[in-house]
């Protein structure tokens, strides 16, 4: 399984779903059973304010649509607070949540900003 970062969807959307979007090309490779997201990455997408744009909610929602979302649990909040504390440089709340989703699913991690998440232990990027 692979877990998309928020970052992955913005871009996606910023590219006007673009075939030359990373998302795009990652549906390529692999199949829309195996791509999930975190509930974080819902947030995040809505804590925009171009979610109050109708037409823009809509291209969100559809691309979210196939997803499969993975709860934040105990178990995942637990860890992301352990990377959190084991980092030696600052790393977002949704950044340790959407990486230890990631790592409890046995997922590996496909985003943008790889230099934020390589020093997390057990995270495998994509």
């Amino acid at each position: 399984m692979v877990i998309l970062d928020t970052n992955i969807i913005i871009d996606h959307l910023r590219q006007h779903a673009s075939r030359d979007s990373l998302l795009s090309k990652l549906l390529h490779t692999v199949k829309l059973d195996e791509i999930a997201i975190s509930m974080i990455t819902i947030q995040e997408l809505f804590a925009g304010q171009s979610t109050k744009d109708e037409e823009i909610l809509k291209q969100i929602l559809a691309i979210l649509a196939p997803f499969r979302v993975l709860p934040y649990t105990w178990e995942v909040a637990r860890m992301a607070g352990e990377i959190d504390r084991d980092q030696k440089r600052p790393v977002s709340f949704a950044d340790v949540a959407i990486a230890a989703t990631a790592i409890i699913n046995g997922a590996r991690f496909f985003t943008l900003d790889k230099k934020d998440f390589q020093n997390i232990k057990d995270l495998e990027l994509f």
